[in-house]
Formats: C-alpha cells, structure tokens, sequence
C-alpha cells in the first residue's frame, strides 16, 4: 500500500523507512506535517516512495526545499468558497496583488487573467508550473499563466517556493516558483456544487464541478477527468458605493498642500461638455449645457481649485465613478484529464490533458475630448443657439471638454481558449536493481484569445458628425456633404489626419449630432460612429525533456550522494493580429499595430546533493547541495544560472536551511519583437513653475528649463494624458538576479503537532528590463547636469507654446531592484473538545523594497515599501475545527495599508493634512459544513468578509494598489459535495 502526503510527490517505487519520511516531511514544511498528522498515524506507513519536493528535481530523502516554501491545500481552498483560484492566491502574504479579477483590466486584453507576481518583482519573472512543468502563457507576448484557469477542484495544493530557481527550472523563476500540484489518480467519482451572492449589488456566483475516475488493466492504470465550471456576474461601481466621488483640493492657506474630499471632481471636462472663454482654470470664465442644449454658467458652489489640478466640490464636474465597472462578468469551463499506466514493475506512461473556455466581458469609461484633444466646435455649428453665438463673440470656434457617456462605454468582449497535454515516461532506467531512474516527456500548450473591442470609436466619422451645419433648405447635415473640401479642425488637430479631409465614404453616410448637453447624442449617431474591431492572438508553448536521477551515486560516511541531470528544449511563439482599423489608428483605440515573434532555448542541467555529516554532538544531518544550468537561447544567446544549498538538521526538533542562487530571465516575445505603437500617460510638466522645486536640484532643473526657452513662471495647460510611442527593442539583454534565503523550521519534539518556520529572504534584480515612464523622460531631460543635450530631451518634444505633445520611451536594461524580508509560519494542530483543532498563522514582513530606476545611478532610487500595493506585512489566519461529521473554518486576511504617495514626497512633506496613508485591509470568512453520514453527501456555507469592512476611501479595488482591500463586502455562498462511489 502507499500512502498519500500533502506536500510529498512519490515518483518511484523503493522502500524507505518511516522515520525518513517523518523527518522530510516536518523538514519540507510544518504544513505538511500537520496534514499528515491529519490524515493517519506514521504506523500505517509501510511502503513509500522518494520525495521530488519544489525548488529540487533530485528524489532523496536527505534533500528538503532549500528556499522557504509556503503550501495552500486542497482544505485551504475548499475553506474559503473560491470558485477561481487567481484571487485566492494573491491573499497569500507572498504574492501580490498585481492582477485580480477586480483590477485585471488595467491593461488592454488582460481582463479575466490572474497572473501571479512573487514578491512584487512582476508577472514576467514568476514561474508557474503546473505539476513542476511548464504551461502555456495567457497574454500576447508574455509567458505568464493565467492561474483562474486552473480547475479549482483538480487542485491538490499549491506550492510557492522563494529565491532564483533557474538553475532548476530554467528562466522566468527569478522570484520564486508557484507550483500547482494536480490530481494524479483518482478513483469513484464526485459532484461539487456552489452558488455565492453578495450583500452589495447582487453580485453572483455559480460553480459546478464533476470528477470520475477508476483503473483498469487489473489495476495497472488509471484515468481520471473532470468538467468544472465558474462564472459570475459583473459588479458596477454604483451598485457597491453608491456615489462616491473623491479628489485631492488644494487646501486653502496651506501652499500646496492638498485635502482629500469628497463630491469633488474635475471641472475641465463633464458629462454635458464644458468649454472655457479664458483659461481652463478661471471657474468664472467656464461654461456648460443643460439637457436641452441651452448654454449656462457651471456651477461652482463649492471650493475650486484654481490650477492645473482643476478640482471642485458641489459643482459641475466629471464624476468618471458613474460608469466604473468593479468586476467583470466573467464564465469558465474547463476539462482535465489524467491517465498513468505501468507498463510493468520499472517503466511507467503518463498523460495530462486540460481545456479551458474563458468568456469575459467589460465595461469601462466612454470616449472623450478634453482640453488636450477637445471637440472643436466652428461658430457655424447648426446646434449652437443665438445666445451662445452671442458669447462666443467673434471667436472662429470653441474648443469643448467632453465625457460623452451618452455615445456608450467603452467595453471587452473577451473569448479565450487555452489547451495543454503532456504525455511521459517514466521509471527505472536500467532496471529494477538500478539506482538510475529516468522521466522524459513533451509537453504541448496553445492560448487563443479573441477580443471584440466594443463601441470604439472611429475617429474620423464621429468628427465629421460633430460638424454639422444647416445647408440651404435649414436642415441639419454633415458640412462634408456640402463642402467636401472643407478642413475639419477637430478631425486635423486630434488624429493623423495629414489634411483634415473628410472622405467620400463616410461623408455619403455621415449623421450629425450634437454635444451640447447630457444625452445631446442621438442613439443613432452613436450606433453609426461606434465601431466594433477584432483582435486576436495566439500563443504556443513546445517542451521537451529528460531527466536521470540516482539517489544512491555512491555512499559517504554521512548517506548517499544523490545526482541528477537533464536536457531540455522550448519553444515559444507569440502572434498578434489587431483589427485594420485599430492599426491605422482610426479609432479611439491606441493604434496598435500586429506583432509576433518567437525564440527557442536548448538547456541542460545538473543537481547535487552531498551529505556531509551526520548524528554527531549539534548535527543530526548536514547537507550540501548545487545546481547549474546553461541555456542557448536563438534570440540572447547564453546564459548560466546556478545555486547552492545547505541543510543542516541540529536535532529533531531544530533544523537550519539556507540557499543562495544566481537567476536569469530571457526577455520576452513582447519586449523583444512587439513593436512601437502608440501610447499615452499623464505628464506632470517639470518646467511648470511649482514643479521647479521638485527637482534633485531644483537650480538645474531650473537652469535647463529656461535653455528649452521656457519662462520662469511657465504653467503646464495640458491637463490630458499625453501622447508619446513605446514599445519593444530586439538588442535586449537577459536580466539577472541574486537571491539568499536563510531560515530555521522548528518542529519540537515535546510539543506534538506544532511547528514553526522562520525564513529570511533577498534578492537583487540587475539589468532590468523596463522603460523610463514619460514622466521620467521628462524629468531626466531637465534634471540632468550636464544640460539638455541628451536622449531623454531629444524624446520629450515640446510644441511652439513650449507644452509637451509628443514623448518616445522603449525597453531598455536599465533598472534594479532590491527587496528582502522575513516569512514566518507558524502551525499548531491538537485535540479539543473531542475534536481536532488546527491553527496555522503565515505572515511576512518586507523590510525593504527599493527600485533603481536607472541601476547606473546608485543615488536616485524610489523607496516602495510600505506605500500602497507595497505592504511592510501581510498575512492569513486560518483556523479549523472538526468534530464528528462537523467541521468549521475561520480565515483572517490581513495586508497593512500605505502611503498613497511615494516615500519621497513623503518625507518631504511630512505635515500635510492630506489623506496620505490607506488604512490597513482585513476581513474575515467564516465556513461551516456537515457530512451525512453513509450518504455521501456534504453540505457546506461560508460568509466572506463577515464584518462587511470597506476599502480605505477613495479605493475601490480596480488599481494595482487598492487590489489589496476586499471590494465585494460581505458575501454569502452555499454548496453541496457528492461522492456517488
């Protein structure tokens, strides 16, 4: 017989003592040992296997994870009523918010998709295995997996290892390893039902799961599949929080200090169109529409901001809340497959399979002019009223800020397809008296994603239809049918347009519309210049590879040496196909031009484990380990990677482990062959005149912006993101990274059942890929003392009116970054009550997050830590009492808050009464379930978020930084489990 460990992987089939595998299973992690002493007593193990555990490949009783490894098990997930698994992942202290369903569509294609991100150092450099093998990317270009596509029941735990693990696992393990260890075999079949709501908005949730399996050929084999479904509804922002609208003001008497408040927004732009006979920022010279159209004063009945910040309170403002969409609505089918086969007692076949159909569907802000692109309305227009006419004077036109909710928001309509086999071999190389064993499999995945991007809006036809003009009979029409010679301001200024013409075609065909109030455009106007464009893409992932392991090299006075070494080749593609429209840029969308590329990578790699000492004074076991691994990449040519270990067991209670590791990533198909395209981000001007003295040194930055010939009291007027072009470069180099880990696990003897692990942990990041933000193209050209003759000045463009208007930034190896911390985990399991109590705390504290932008310069560095997304601790609780067929879960989550502002600014305003820090996230859930006895069946409930707590103010769970707060509120769910047999 065999027996099962949570945490232990059996990979083949030589007998072993009990005490062996006692002592690796509290070594590997006080989780496991705790299920085990969950699941049987040590006496009913009689045969077992050698351990594979995370971060090693080698099998060998005296090797343990040399990196601290935090475990989330099968129980854990059933404990917290999770239908996808992305979400669950990022409470783990660990890992980072950067992707959850709430804030996933931050970027274009990405709604849906939970990449994962270890120890906040990027998505790019986390590698996911599943079942310690490779799987195919989720997002063009990129090699990060969508872990929502995991079934959530196939799950047997989740294994996320910390440190450079590229000498074992090849690229992209810079940060760590998350591992999704998956059913292997399985036998009868089961039913898992669940549906969830929530308190807030009626957000839904649905999940059904199905799993059979049994064995065949008198046992030799099993096969084993699974249909799993999820899906939820959409949650909208008002449904939530009602009308929540907050902005930084200005706070009067206080220089430059700033206030949060609330019903307060920018009133530049508004849902009615807003248009100013002055500046942008005089409230006494701005004007708006009521419904009918009819011109009047904006309402400024509160404080105004009277700069470039544009804020106001009770007043005609844009309130961007109205349409924001919290979660999307989002259905997943998946089916797995496992099949194994002896082919007698040496060699072994093995199969995985799984299919996954993503359905998600977003909605986001509208399209809008604002004082950067604004609608240009010619004095002419057939809509503009004898009063208006009369207020522009004799102004040729009116430059109009709109948020035009009333042509549609913007949206995703998202399919996604992801598929994956493998098939291998595996067993006894020479025999079954040999020491040699072999694993070698392929490994095939491919990701197609079709994107409909909904009511983008062509440019060309909405600017011929915002012209319109009363032709000789009085009737409104487009001015292109009667002029077609005509220039169209808006259409010229705002696009790339190289004359302003309107075409032939959209002319014959054009509606007009106004824009003058709230509702102004017509339905049908709305359904003639909105557009829906195609994108696709397509990505493949080929592995293949072998393995020798001997665990018994040869023997030294402390144990057996133990050995491995491999090969392994992979190939990946990329391919991206955007809509004609969307390439040319005639449409709101960034004009987004096809890309694709590929690279393959030929490897190989060894492992060693040496035991040097043993059961001597202070040393129950001491171990040494070292793995290498050389790549030849098609693309970057080679690179090495390599590690090495210590495992020193003091006692058996006590044991040290330590690792220190060198890593690389490749870059990928997107920084090296996606191409330039367009692009926008929000630029704070460094030559306005308040900006000056935000400088390094505010006399160069001085200096340098008087050479651009700018004046001293020069204001930043551009109050819109600014257009610029980034993209890939083919020359980049790999990254590197250094990581050391050093901890103690403490499993006391005297003191059943409790265990404790405390683990340090660093890793530098060099050679960085990244590009300078547009913000920081445009600081370093004026910050830079040796004046303005450089790279980052040539790419900041500036028009005749001295404002920014165009910017370049591309990838680069230009950045490090350094972060270091302590993991701590603490487990306690034990009789109450004539029940089992389990206790299971894991926390970490970062002490230190800095980025070096520009890694040749040592003294400019961004302090991350402890400002928002970037928590100093983060933790779980989880609790768990069962008692007869009774069984009760409590979880806590907890993540420290942050600055909403960098360290730097800070510390160089320490005072202000701004809303500088977010208060801490915790929530609780509670679950509860009883079996039926003889039955089969299991019913189940759970309450997440069971004190209804609320995200700090002004945070809503949709950026990278507020995805650390709970922003459903309390929920509910309720589920069965059957087991027919």
């Amino acid at each position: 017989m065999s027996l099962h460990i949570p945490g232990v992987h059996f990979v083949n089939r030589k007998i072993l003592t009990t005490a062996v595998c006692t002592a690796l299973v509290s070594a590997v992690a006080p989780a496991y040992a705790q299920q085990a002493a969950a699941t049987g007593s040590s006496d009913d193990v009689t045969r077992i296997e050698t351990v594979t555990v995370t971060g090693s490949r080698i099998s060998n009783p005296n090797v343990v994870s040399p990196a601290p490894v935090s475990v989330l098990t099968a129980e854990d997930i059933k404990a917290t009523g999770a239908v996808n698994i992305g979400d669950l992942l990022t409470t783990m202290p660990q890992l980072a918010t950067t992707f959850t369903m709430g804030n996933s569509g931050r970027f274009i294609g990405t709604a849906g998709v939970a990449m994962q991100d270890l120890r906040n150092l990027g998505t790019a450099r986390t590698l996911v295995l599943v079942n310690g093998r490779r799987m195919v990317g989720a997002s063009a270009g990129t090699s990060a997996v969508d872990t929502n596509l995991i079934p959530a029941d196939w799950v047997e735990r989740v294994e996320v290892i910390t440190g450079g693990a590229s000498a074992v696992y090849g690229a992209d393990a810079v940060s760590g390893v998350v591992n999704f260890i998956l059913k292997k075999k399985y036998e009868g079949a089961n039913l898992h039902a669940q549906i969830n709501d929530s308190q807030h908005g009626s957000f839904g949730k649905k999940f059904i799961s199905v799993t059979g399996g049994g064995n065949f050929a008198e046992d030799r084999g099993n096969y084993a599949l699974s249909f799993e479904h999820s899906q939820q509804d959409s949650l909208m922002f008002g449904d939530r929080f009602g009308k929540q609208a907050y902005r930084a003001l200005r706070t009067p008497g206080s220089g430059f200090d700033t206030t949060l408040v609330g019903d307060a927004g920018n009133y530049t732009i508004t849902s009615a169109g807003t248009f100013s006979l002055g500046s942008n920022f005089n409230p006494d010279l701005r004007y708006t529409f009521d419904r009918n159209g009819q011109v009047r004063k904006q309402r400024f009945d509160g404080a105004v901001d009277r700069n470039s910040s544009a804020t106001c309170t009770n007043c005609d403002r844009l309130d961007n809340n109205q349409v924001l969409q919290l979660q999307p609505r989002y259905k997943r089918d998946t089916v797995s497959a496992v099949a194994g086969f002896d082919l007698n007692q040496d060699h072994r076949l093995y199969f995985e399979g799984m299919y996954s159909k993503v359905h998600s569907k977003t909605s986001s802000s509208p399209a809008f002019g604002a004082t950067g692109n604004p609608h240009i309305i010619e004095r002419d227009n057939a809509y503009i009223t004898p009063e208006m006419l009369a207020l522009i004077g004799s102004r040729p036109s009116i430059n109009l800020a709109r948020n035009d909710v009333d042509a549609g928001g913007r949206g995703e309509d998202t399919d996604r397809q992801t598929a994956r086999v493998v098939f291998g071999a595996e067993g006894s190389a020479f025999g079954s008296d040999s020491n040699w064993l072999y694993d070698v499999s392929v490994n095939y995945g491919r990701t197609h994603e079709r994107r409909r991007n909904l009511n983008n809006r062509h440019m060309e036809r909405f600017y011929a239809g915002l012209d319109a003009v009363k032709d000789a009979n009085g009737n409104i029409v487009c001015r292109s049918k009667i002029d077609p010679t005509h220039v169209n301001l808006a259409y010229y200024n705002n696009t790339a347009s190289p004359d302003g013409i309107i075409s032939p075609e959209v002319a014959a065909s054009c509606i007009p519309f106004s824009v003058f109030g709230e509702g102004a455009i017509s339905p049908g106007a709305a359904n003639w210049f909105n557009v829906t464009t195609i994108s696709k893409s397509r990505l493949t992932q080929f592995v293949a590879g072998g393995s020798l392991t001997n665990n018994n090299l040869f023997e030294l006075p402390a144990g057996p040496v133990s050995f491995g070494a491999g090969v392994e080749y992979r190939r990946e593609t990329s391919r991206s196909i955007n809509d004609p429209l969307d390439i040319s840029g005639q449409t709101f969308l960034n004009a987004i031009p096809n890309s694709g590329g590929s690279y393959n990578v030929r490897e190989l790699w060894t492992e060693v484990a040496i035991p040097l000492l043993h059961d001597i004074p202070l040393i129950k076991s001491l171990t040494v380990g070292a793995a290498a691994r050389y790549s030849k990449y098609d693309t970057i040519g080679s690179t090495k990677a390599w590690r090495y270990n210590l495992d020193w067991a003091i006692n058996d209670s006590l044991r040290v482990r330590g690792n220190m590791s060198a890593a690389v990533r490749a870059p990928n198909i997107d920084e090296l062959f996606g191409g330039q395209s367009q692009n926008f981000g929000g630029v704070s001007d460094p030559c306005d005149a308040i900006n000056i003295r935000n400088g390094k040194d505010p006399a160069v930055r001085a200096r340098n912006c008087a050479a651009l010939g700018l004046p001293a009291d020069f204001e930043d007027t551009f109050s819109a993101t600014n257009e610029g072009l980034s993209g890939s470069n083919p020359d980049l180099e790999p990254e590197t990274g250094r990581s050391w880990t050093a901890g103690l696990v403490f499993t006391p003897t005297f003191l059943e059942g409790f265990g404790m692990n405390v683990d340090y942990w660093k890793i530098r990041l060099t050679d960085a890929i990244g590009a300078p933000s547009f913000q920081q193209t445009a600081d370093r050209c004026v910050d830079n003392p040796a004046g303005i003759n450089n790279i980052y000045c040539t790419n900041t463009r500036r028009g005749p009116d001295g404002q920014i208007d165009f910017l370049v930034s591309i990838n680069q190896n230009i950045a490090a970054t350094e972060t270091d911390g302590v993991d701590i985990g603490v487990y306690y399991t034990h009789d109450l009550w004539g029940g089992r109590m389990r206790w299971d705390l894991n926390a970490t504290k970062v002490l230190g997050y800095t980025d070096f932008p520009f890694q040749e310069d040592k003294d400019e560095t961004i302090d991350q830590n402890k400002t928002l997304g970037f928590p100093e601790w983060k933790a779980t609780l989880r609790l768990g009492y069962t008692r007869d067929n009774w069984g009760l879960n409590w979880n806590t989550r907890y993540a420290d808050g942050g600055l909403r502002v960098s360290n730097e600014t800070y510390r160089s305003n320490p005072t202000s009464v701004n809303v500088y820090n977010a208060g801490s996230g915790v929530a609780h859930d509670i679950r509860g379930s009883y079996s039926i006895k003889d039955t089969g069946w299991q019913i189940y409930g759970g309450i997440t978020n069971v004190f209804d707590s609320d995200p700090p103010v002004n945070l809503f769970g949709t950026g990278f930084g507020s995805g650390l707060y709970d922003q459903i509120g309390r929920a509910y769910y309720v589920g069965v489990n059957y087991k027919f047999f």
